[in-house]
C-alpha cells in the first residue's frame, strides 16, 4: 500500500531546511506585517488524546467544531490493520469522552476528514475494509456517522468512485449534502464528488483542470455565497504551474487558479516551492470569503501568507528565523482568522483583526518535551484556538495532543517618559482593535478601558512604573512608563 504523504521529492521541491531564502516572487495588493520582536516560547498544558503505539509521524489529525465541543479524529495502526479513532473535547478544551473507534479496517489510505453533515458528526475516509477483492468498500471514499461522536456506524452508500490518497477534504454544501475533493495516485488533477451515491462505489467522479501532480487536497465553503473551493499543492517540476492552486468546484466548476501568491519563489533564477506537508490550510471566514494559509520560501520557508482565494488579497507575516512547517488555519469570531504553525519544537499562533488586514500578537508555545510536532490541526471558533498536533517525544510512539492558545493583548503607555503627576494614557488593543473593559493596574490603582481602549492615570513618583492589564479571553499583558 502506498502511504499518504510519502512521495519522492520532485525537481523544484524540497524538505524544509534551515538555510536562507535567496529571493521572493511576490504578489500585488498585499499587506505585509513584521513583528517587532520574536516571542519567547511559553509553557502550556498539553493533553494527550490518543493511547498506545501505531500513529505514524505522517498521520494528520482532523477537527470539526460541534457547537461548543470539538471532534478530533486520527488514523492509527493496529495489530490487524488500521483504525480511525475519535475523541470529543469539551468547551474548555479538555477531553469529554473516551477514545472512540470510527472504523477498524485492513488499511486506511487517506487521512480522514471530519465534518458536520446536516449537523451530524461525520467522518469521510478511504481505504480497504478487508482483503476480499469483491468487497465494495475497498477503494472509494465512504463515511461513518455518530450522533454522539463516540459510537460510529458506517453510512449507506459512498462518496466517490475512485479512492483517495495524498489529501482528502470534505464539507457540507449548506443543505446537508457532502462534497469531497481528493487526489488519486499519480493524478494531475483534483477529483471531487457531490452528494451520497447509494451505489458502492459511486458511479463516477468529476475533476478539475490539470495542474500537475496533485497532493495535500482540502476544501472549504464560502459561508456567504455558498460556493465551495478545493485547494491543493501541485508538485510538478514545471515552474509555471508548481505551487498551491484553488478552484471553485460547487455549484459550478471553474478553472484552477494560477499558483497562489508567494507559494513559489525565485531560487537560483527558477520558480520553486516547498510542499505544505499536510492538507493545504483553508477556512471559510465568518461573514464570507475563503482564505488559505501557507509558508513561503525555499529551501526553508521564512514568510507566512494568508491568501483570499476569491479576491487574491494577501496578508503576510515575516519570520526571520524561517523553517515554517505544518501551517493550519481556522475561522474565528467576528471575521477574524487564527493561523498556527510549527517552527522546530515550538507551536506558533496568531489571530487577525476582523477585516484580515492586520495580525495580532504572535503567541509561542513549546511542544511537549521540546520535540518537533509533525502535523497540526485546530479550531478557533470559540475565541481561543484549540491546536492539535501529532508528535513523537524522544523516540516514543507518536501521540495526538492538544492545547488551548489565547490571544495576547498589545499594551502601550504614553508618553513613555513623563513628569510626575502628568497624564499617562494606557492603550489596550487586539490586532489594532480597541479592547473595551480591560482592567489596567498601575501602583495598586485599577481602571477599565473605555470604548477607545484607553485608560488615563496620573504619573507616579520618579522611577519606572509597571503597567499590568487583564481581559477576559486574553493572556495578561503589560507595559511600563518612566517618571522623571
Amino acid at each position: 500500500m502506498t502511504r499518504r504523504g510519502i512521495r519522492p521529492v520532485l525537481a523544484g521541491t524540497a524538505l524544509l531546511l534551515a538555510v536562507p531564502l535567496a529571493a521572493d516572487w511576490g504578489a500585488t495588493s498585499a499587506i505585509a506585517f513584521t513583528p517587532s520582536a520574536a516571542p519567547r516560547a511559553t509553557p502550556s498544558p498539553w493533553t494527550t488524546l490518543s493511547a498506545g503505539a501505531g500513529i505514524n509521524v505522517s498521520f494528520e489529525p482532523s477537527v470539526a467544531r460541534w457547537g461548543s465541543k470539538l471532534i478530533v479524529v486520527w488514523p492509527q495502526k493496529t495489530s490487524t490493520g488500521e483504525a480511525i479513532h475519535s475523541r470529543v473535547l469539551a468547551a474548555n478544551g479538555k477531553p469529554a469522552t473516551p477514545i472512540g473507534t470510527v472504523a477498524s479496517w485492513y488499511a486506511v489510505n487517506s487521512d480522514p476528514a471530519v465534518l458536520l453533515l446536516g449537523g451530524v458528526p461525520t467522518v469521510a475516509f478511504s481505504g480497504s475494509r478487508s482483503l476480499d477483492s469483491t468487497d465494495p468498500y475497498n477503494g472509494p471514499v465512504v463515511y461513518a456517522q455518530s450522533r454522539t461522536a463516540d459510537s460510529w456506524s458506517l453510512g449507506a452508500g459512498s462518496l466517490s468512485h475512485a479512492g483517495a490518497e495524498y489529501g482528502l477534504g470534505a464539507v457540507d454544501d449548506g443543505t446537508g449534502q457532502p462534497l469531497v475533493a481528493f487526489a488519486t495516485p499519480s493524478n494531475d488533477r483534483v477529483s471531487f464528488d457531490h452528494g451520497i451515491d447509494p451505489a458502492i462505489p459511486a458511479a463516477a467522479d468529476l475533476s478539475t483542470g490539470v495542474t500537475g501532480e496533485v497532493q495535500d487536497v482540502s476544501v472549504a465553503r464560502d459561508l456567504k455565497s455558498g460556493a465551495i473551493s478545493a485547494l491543493w499543492y501541485a508538485g510538478t517540476s514545471n515552474p509555471a504551474i508548481q505551487g498551491i492552486h484553488a478552484a471553485t468546484v460547487y455549484p459550478t466548476l471553474a478553472p484552477p487558479s494560477a499558483p497562489a501568491p508567494l507559494s513559489t519563489v525565485l531560487y537560483n533564477g527558477t520558480k520553486t516551492s516547498v510542499e505544505p506537508g499536510q492538507r493545504v490550510a483553508v477556512a471559510g471566514r465568518t461573514g464570507g470569503g475563503v482564505w488559505a494559509a501557507y509558508g513561503s520560501g525555499y529551501p526553508s520557508q521564512h514568510k507566512l501568507v494568508l491568501w483570499n482565494v476569491q479576491t487574491g488579497r494577501t496578508l503576510t507575516l515575516a519570520r526571520p528565523a524561517g523553517a515554517i512547517q505544518y501551517v493550519g488555519l481556522s475561522a474565528a469570531p467576528g471575521g477574524r482568522l487564527w493561523v498556527f504553525w510549527i517552527e522546530g519544537s515550538t507551536v506558533y499562533a496568531v489571530r487577525t483583526n476582523p477585516d484580515v488586514t492586520k495580525f495580532g500578537v504572535v503567541r509561542a508555545v513549546g511542544a511537549p518535551g521540546g520535540y518537533p510536532p509533525s502535523r497540526t490541526a485546530g479550531d478557533g471558533a470559540l475565541g481561543p484556538v484549540d491546536v492539535v498536533i501529532n508528535q513523537s517525544v524522544n523516540g516514543a510512539p507518536s501521540a495526538i495532543s492538544t492545547t488551548r492558545i489565547y490571544e495576547a493583548l498589545t499594551v502601550t503607555a504614553a508618553p513613555a517618559t513623563v513628569a510626575p503627576g502628568k497624564p499617562v494614557v494606557v492603550t489596550v488593543s487586539d490586532a489594532g482593535v480597541p479592547v473595551v473593559g480591560a482592567a489596567v493596574t498601575i501602583g495598586g490603582i485599577t481602571k477599565r478601558t473605555n470604548t477607545a481602549g484607553t485608560a488615563t492615570f496620573a504619573a507616579g513618583s520618579k522611577g519606572r512604573h509597571p503597567v499590568t492589564v487583564s481581559a477576559a479571553g486574553f493572556v495578561p499583558g503589560g507595559s511600563s512608563y518612566l517618571a522623571r
